[in-house]
């Protein structure tokens, strides 16, 4: 029977050690490497306010909003603030706010917004093609009224207007178009 304790004790402190053996191996002393700051050249023109005119085929007249694009004192962020004043199909004042930068480690550039009556959202891009970024809503989930949605294209026409055009299907099958113009004021 004490030959079945002291080989039960000496088991117990191998699997006892062991955990401490395997972190002692892996504690390295090297620093992180720090990701570069994001560059933003590309996106520079957006800073400054915008008047932005939004068209969906399932309303019956677009909607006004105006965008403030501002950088973040550290430079790791481009901040955009929207409000949306009321329209006779939402007698509401929405303010959201987007948080651009871009992920060295996946090599993506990230759009994350919030807002008034839990406005939340997570898109995705490559980055600029030309003139047009396109975004892809990296959380979307079919809902009771839409069950799928298109890519967002945002195309810079100049350093003071662009557009943004995406889709979505309604649960009934409809297709809506919407067609967002932005002029810098």
């Amino acid at each position: 029977m004490a030959f079945k304790r002291w080989l039960f004790a000496l088991g117990a402190s191998v699997l006892f050690l062991m955990p401490v053996a395997g972190v002692a191996q892996t504690m390295e002393s090297t620093p992180i490497p720090l990701p570069g700051k994001p560059d933003f050249s590309a996106m520079q023109f957006m800073v400054g306010t915008w008047s932005c005119r939004t068209t969906s085929s399932r309303r019956p007249a677009p909607y006004i909003s105006t965008s403030t694009y501002t950088m973040s004192p550290d430079g790791w962020w481009l901040n955009e603030t929207t409000v949306q004043n009321p329209v006779p199909w939402f007698n509401q004042r929405v303010t959201s706010y987007d948080k651009f930068t871009y992920d060295s480690d996946t090599k993506r550039w990230i759009d994350m917004t919030y807002g008034d009556m839990g406005t939340y959202g997570l898109t995705t891009s490559t980055g600029w093609n030309g003139n047009a970024m396109v975004w892809h809503d990296a959380n979307f989930a079919p809902g009771a009224d839409v069950k799928s949605a298109s890519d967002l294209t945002v195309t810079k026409v100049s350093s003071g207007k662009m557009t943004g055009t995406s889709s979505f299907t309604e649960a009934s099958g409809r297709t809506i178009n919407v067609v967002s113009t932005c002029t810098k004021s």
